[in-house]
């Protein structure tokens, strides 16, 4: 089997894997629930939600692209929120807090929780909430940000944005089946002074019975998948893994720009060859060279990208040209762009999505490292300062590109509500 047919069945064991864990979490609640008291389950739901956490975080810390982890992510916030839901219940019973007089039904100090009243509801909302943010996820943005842009044609892409929707929609939908089913029982048939052996139907054996009829079903899916990709990446079919080299050229506070082929404007200087790791700035300066017909310039690496279709990795770099080149001719064919001109650019999303993805990495990489230090706390004593951004300054930027936790720093940071919070929660739970 070639590598990208081994990536790819072991994507879709994750992937099936994930789910097996994230919806097995939930059922495990359940079960837990008949023997477990109420004082503790809440603790035991805490503890679920933080593996789910260190199974991201562990993930993360793999240089090599995995499955997709949204289900994970979704299950991490669906068991925070229904054990914060079950403390919360726990305070306003407690004999301390007013007496014990307030009743959320159902509510009996003598009966197991009946979990599944709160974690199928809680997981329906969450569901519904991550279908409707879409690739506007933090968890999808750091993913995009580790691993590049998929494009819409690559097979990966397709796979991930199918099967994680997937997911979501199967979760929603089996949420949505038991908290209808349980309510429903509850509203008409429980009796709130005894737990007896249709109330552990309906409450503990039903919802695990759906998650193991679940996990057949997802194997089945899966089986069937893993032989179309065996199909579809035999040998024979399977093109070799690629690197493509980028180069931003720039001189003075203005970037080179081309038209595509589809109409969307990119670095006119792109280069394909075999697959590698990393290319030496000596050879970089050779292709850039031979590609521009200069040798008058300056270039920087910026950084590297994997995870792009057939297994193909993207290397970036930066290349200055004298302010004077802007008048000279060059052999790649292309138009000289201020900020303004590439910024109205941008917002009639005219740019590829490689080039916006560059742009996007490199402004918020240098404006966060030009106004915060590593804490995020402000290098100025001045609430929401920004620092000039400009072009010619590109080249005397001394940051690392490569460091994604400026990223991190762009989005939170001490300007930002609730920083001191966040940044707790990102360190220590966040994956």
């Amino acid at each position: 089997m070639t590598q990208h047919h081994n990536i790819s069945t072991a994507t879709i064991r994750g992937l099936w894997n994930n789910w097996a864990i994230a919806f097995g979490a939930i059922a495990l609640v359940t079960f837990f629930s008949l023997f477990i008291s109420k004082v503790i389950l809440p603790a035991i739901i805490f503890v679920l939600a933080y593996v789910m956490m260190a199974k991201l975080k562990s993930d993360s810390g793999n240089s090599k692209m995995g499955a997709c982890n949204l289900i994970v992510w979704a299950t991490a916030i669906i068991l925070f929120w229904s054990g914060l839901i079950m403390v919360i219940i726990n305070i306003i019973h407690a004999e301390w807090f007013f007496g014990g007089r307030f009743v959320v039904e159902p509510f009996n100090p003598q009966h197991p929780y009946v979990a599944s009243l709160i974690i199928f509801p809680t997981a329906l909302a969450v569901s519904i909430y991550f279908l409707a943010r879409g690739h506007s996820l933090k968890i999808c943005q750091n993913c995009h940000a580790r691993f590049g842009y998929y494009h819409q044609s690559s097979s990966v892409a397709t796979l991930y944005f199918r099967e994680a929707r997937y997911q979501l929609r199967l979760m929603l939908m089996l949420s949505l089946l038991l908290s209808i089913v349980d309510w429903g029982y509850y509203y008409f048939f429980y009796i709130n002074v005894n737990f007896n052996s249709p109330d552990k139907f309906y409450f503990i054996i039903m919802p695990i019975a759906v998650y193991l009829i679940s996990l057949v079903y997802m194997s089945l899916r899966y089986m069937s998948m893993s032989d179309d990709l065996v199909a579809r990446y035999s040998s024979k079919n399977m093109k070799p893994m690629m690197t493509l080299v980028r180069f931003l050229v720039l001189s003075g506070d203005r970037i080179l720009l081309s038209e595509q082929s589809d109409g969307l404007i990119d670095t006119p200087v792109k280069k394909t060859m075999t697959r590698r790791e990393e290319i030496s700035l000596d050879e970089a300066r050779h292709e850039f060279a031979d590609m521009s017909g200069t040798k008058d310039f300056d270039l920087k690496f910026l950084y590297s990208e994997s995870g792009y279709v057939n297994g193909t990795n993207v290397i970036h770099f930066a290349a200055f040209l004298p302010d004077a080149a802007e008048s000279h001719d060059l052999r790649v064919r292309g138009q000289w762009n201020t900020i303004d001109q590439l910024d109205r650019q941008l917002k009639a999303h005219k740019l590829t999505p490689l080039l916006m993805s560059e742009l996007h990495r490199i402004y918020n990489i240098t404006m966060a490292w030009k106004t915060y230090d590593r804490d995020g706390r402000r290098l100025y004593p001045i609430k929401n300062y920004h620092p000039t951004f400009r072009l010619r300054d590109f080249k005397k930027w001394d940051v690392d590109y490569t460091d994604l936790h400026w990223l991190d720093i762009a989005s939170n940071n001490e300007d930002r509500p609730l920083f001191r919070l966040r940044r707790f929660w990102r360190k220590n739970f966040r994956h």
